[in-house]
């Protein structure tokens, strides 16, 4: 055996083999939190997601989040929530399977902390073992919270973390002003150098960009105030369509302008003919405009 077969065998020996973790183009597909997940991995800076795991999971209530301390992906809290976070530092290529690994860690280190053999902390894990899904482990959520800072790292009352607290209270002005368009689902507002409204959406992207096209020609593509459609960003699996406003203008002022455009983008997708050639024209410029994130 020559030199360079031997160093190579010295080399593996004693590693064991980990196959890769397949992709996944849209990994929370079939979850009926995927947009809000999606939203929250992607798009706000501060929210929290109440949930409850299957009974096979323990059917335990937990609470899904934007960010965690030094971007871990879950913690136990000092009143023994389990925190699950979406916006962390490494990620295989199938972001389902990442949160279900961590999940599954926390709810380990949850049993150990009732049981008074560790104390609540943050909890790292390595993305590249395997594990459930998170679409395997969840039964149900509730409903999505913008929160104006990152204060549910700490229980409720709670007064002994001094630095974490003042470290929350640094973080929130960085964060970018994001709110819910109140009464249309996954439709956020964000103000930064001006007005966005990113509106997330679950349709196969085929047929969502052939509707949005059909609206363009007809001048529906709008959220009114003059607001202009700047392009999608395509994240997770799914398309976001983005509206850019010239002036100021609150979340709540835009409910009837977000519901009208939802209505005729339902009545555009259930139209079958086929496109003209100013809709293909519309659709090929809206196409070219989208860009992805993941």
């Amino acid at each position: 055996m020559g030199k360079k077969s031997r160093r190579k065998k010295v080399a593996t020996k004693g590693r064991s083999f980990r196959p890769p973790i397949p992709p996944v183009a849209r990994p929370f597909e079939g979850m009926a939190c995927e947009a809000q997940l999606v939203a929250m991995r992607e798009l706000i800076p501060a929210a929290t997601l109440p949930a409850k795991t299957t009974a096979e999971y323990g059917a335990r209530d937990i609470t899904i989040v934007t960010l965690l301390p030094d971007a871990a992906p879950a913690m136990v809290r000092s009143d023994g929530e389990v925190l699950l976070a979406l916006q962390t530092r490494s990620h295989s290529g199938d972001a389902g399977h990442d949160l279900g690994v961590a999940l599954a860690a926390a709810l380990a280190l949850k049993d150990t902390v009732d049981a008074g053999e560790a104390e609540p902390n943050v909890v790292h894990v390595d993305v590249r073992n395997p594990g459930p899904r998170i679409a395997d482990m969840i039964e149900s959520v509730g409903e999505l919270t913008i929160e104006n800072d990152l204060g549910f790292w700490l229980a409720p009352g709670a007064d002994d973390e001094a630095d974490v607290r003042a470290a929350i209270e640094e973080s929130a002005k960085d964060l970018v002003p994001t709110a819910v368009v109140p009464g249309v689902d996954n439709t956020y507002w964000h103000r930064m150098n001006k007005i966005f409204v990113r509106w997330v959406r679950d349709e196969d992207e085929t047929q969502l960009f052939t509707a949005l096209a059909r609206l363009q020609v007809k001048d529906q593509l709008t959220l009114g105030h003059d607001s202009r459609f700047i392009g999608a960003f395509r994240a997770l699996g799914l398309s976001i369509p983005v509206f850019e406003f010239p002036g100021d203008i609150e979340a709540d002022e835009l409910t009837e302008a977000a519901e009208e455009l939802e209505k005729n983008l339902e009545a555009a997708l259930a139209v079958k003919d086929s496109l003209t050639d100013d809709e293909r024209r519309a659709r090929s410029g809206l196409v070219s405009r989208q860009v992805s994130l993941r």
